[in-house]
């Protein structure tokens, strides 16, 4: 069994649909550069994890200035355009939810359930000796993220039962403060609760995570955390808020030897 892992983070894609631009960019031909950036590594990735808010028809302009009302259907017709693109990665692909997502539209499209549920979608899998674990922290109509203790719970059981096992997580809501207070607000807010879980088996060898479109590289009590950039607009603090800039579509490239890890983030 191999002692490395290499992959593929990317996160917040943003989906709406054709003819729509988010702060100026349109994120269906970001998304499609980051594919065919991804399809073009040598040697290839083990797989893709795209981390959360896959779509976002919730921000669409007539949606934001509520000329029309929001559909199931629109975030049907975005997830397939989504789909569409993402089929195309001649790698395995995981999903993580993020804060624009909805779980049911999302399991009806991507998956083909005929009877989608709300249910959180997390799971864990393994790659070589490494295990990974996809939470869910999506709390619906809300920018923040929770976790919860079921989840929690389930967490707790993966580990203890795989404890000789380098484990990574992926979530969306960063779990720990990237120093942009306006993002802080919004981070993972039972952090506190998972770095508990995190503490009791040491097994876990880094937390990846989106949301913040920015890059971020930091750690909690020696364990890296990461906030990959988004696929489309990347964000920096601006007085009391926020600035927006178009790009350049970011992925990251994460490679793990034994217990370390190292990743470079690559544009497309």
């Amino acid at each position: 069994m191999t002692n490395s892992l290499t992959f593929v983070h990317f996160s917040d894609t943003h989906i709406v649909r054709p003819g729509v631009r988010l702060r100026d960019v349109d994120t269906i031909d970001t998304l499609t550069r980051v594919v065919e950036t991804v399809n073009r590594l040598t040697p290839p990735p083990a797989f893709v994890v795209i981390g959360g808010d896959l779509v976002s028809p919730d921000v669409a302009p007539e949606v934001k200035a509520k000329t029309r009302e929001l559909t199931v259907r629109d975030y049907e017709h975005a997830y397939e355009i989504f789909h569409g693109i993402v089929s195309r990665l001649s790698v395995p692909v995981h999903y993580v939810m993020g804060n624009h997502d909805r779980r049911v539209p999302f399991r009806r499209v991507v998956f083909k359930d005929p009877q989608p549920t709300d249910r959180p979608h997390y799971y864990a899998f393994t790659s070589g000796r490494y295990r990974v674990c996809i939470l869910d922290s999506l709390q619906p109509q809300r920018d923040g993220g929770y976790v919860g203790q079921a989840q929690l719970a389930w967490l707790r059981k993966q580990l203890h039962q795989h404890a000789e096992s380098p484990t990574l997580l992926v979530v969306h809501h960063q779990a720990v403060a990237v120093g942009v207070q306006v993002l802080d607000q919004i981070m993972l807010m039972d952090a506190a609760d998972l770095w508990q879980v995190v503490h009791e088996v040491d097994n876990v060898c880094a937390v990846l995570c989106g949301h913040v479109h920015l890059p971020y590289t930091g750690q909690r009590d020696g364990i890296p955390v990461l906030t990959t950039p988004s696929t489309c607009f990347q964000f920096a603090e601006a007085g009391n808020g926020l600035a927006a800039s178009a790009g350049p579509p970011m992925l990251r490239l994460v490679t793990c030897q034994g217990r370390e890890l190292s990743s470079t983030l690559l544009s497309a």
